[in-house]
């Protein structure tokens, strides 16, 4: 099969999904899951990037997506490329561009470490994000997932006035990894017990 092919099929697909199931499978708050009605047209498709995840409504998130998943996330009906990698990481530096040529739009929100978890940042992160939601689905990365799960934590506690174990599960949910004892110290929460 070829290349074109497996994309004129993926793509199909893809359609075929939005039309005959307009709901998805999102991780609320304590980690279940549910099936939820999509209710920015049916566009929010769970795409296959590393880690992806639907973590709220409108958002699909995971690790650095290929151009042709950024080009599929376009035709799927995503508006907004949210990117949470630190300048000096390589393996997206063609991402900007191509999304703005998939008629998306591209904002770059550095994370690269506990020094950028400030909640300053994390109030920027989510008026951009909450902007972007105005105009349609949003992809929103970072290399593995990880670090989205911390973000999305930090922003569930700090904007949202969530509790902290809560917040901390909700990030678990997200794709947080790695990331897990940071993202503890910052919500004030102490190491679990090793027992």
């Amino acid at each position: 099969m070829t290349r074109k092919t497996t994309i004129a099929l993926y793509l199909l697909l893809l359609v075929a999904t939005a039309t005959l199931a307009p709901e998805f499978v999102r991780a609320d708050h304590h980690g279940a899951k549910h099936a939820e009605t999509d209710t920015t047209g049916g566009a929010t498709l769970l795409l296959p990037i590393k880690n992806a995840r639907i973590p709220m409504n409108g958002v699909l998130s995971g690790g650095q997506p290929t151009p042709e998943q950024i080009e599929a996330a376009a035709r799927a009906g995503y508006r907004t490329v949210i990117n949470l990698r630190g300048e000096k990481e390589s393996g997206f530096e063609w991402e900007p561009q191509t999304v703005e040529e998939l008629g998306m739009k591209y904002e770059h929100l550095p994370v690269t470490g506990k020094d950028s978890l400030t909640h300053e940042r994390i109030e920027r992160i989510d008026a951009v994000l909450t902007a972007a939601l105005q105009e349609g689905p949003v992809l929103l990365h970072c290399a593995s997932g990880n670090r989205i799960g911390a973000v999305l934590a930090l922003r569930a506690a700090w904007v949202e006035d969530m509790d902290p174990e809560e917040a901390l599960a909700y990030g678990r949910a997200s794709g947080m990894t790695r990331t897990e004892g940071v993202t503890r110290e910052l919500l004030g929460l102490a190491e679990p017990d090793s027992d």
